[in-house]
């Protein structure tokens, strides 16, 4: 799994989460969604193959272990 950051962005007079990804020639790919709860966010990059870099994930969240892409 390629390893992505989750980030608040402005909305409405609050704010909203993305992810992004960054190659390894400093192109990035980012969520065109944006996200009102946090783990909504988590759960969308994690679906389109992102691992959020998450330090609270454990063995055994049913996540995989972390790995530069």
């Amino acid at each position: 799994m390629k390893i992505c950051e989750i980030y608040h962005v402005p909305c409405k007079g609050s704010f909203a989460w993305k992810w992004r990804h960054r190659l390894a020639d400093g192109r990035v790919i980012e969520s065109k969604e944006q996200y009102e709860l946090y783990y909504e966010c988590v759960s969308a990059a994690l679906q389109r193959g992102y691992q959020p870099a998450i330090k609270c994930f454990a063995p055994g969240d049913g996540v995989p272990a972390p790995t530069e892409a």
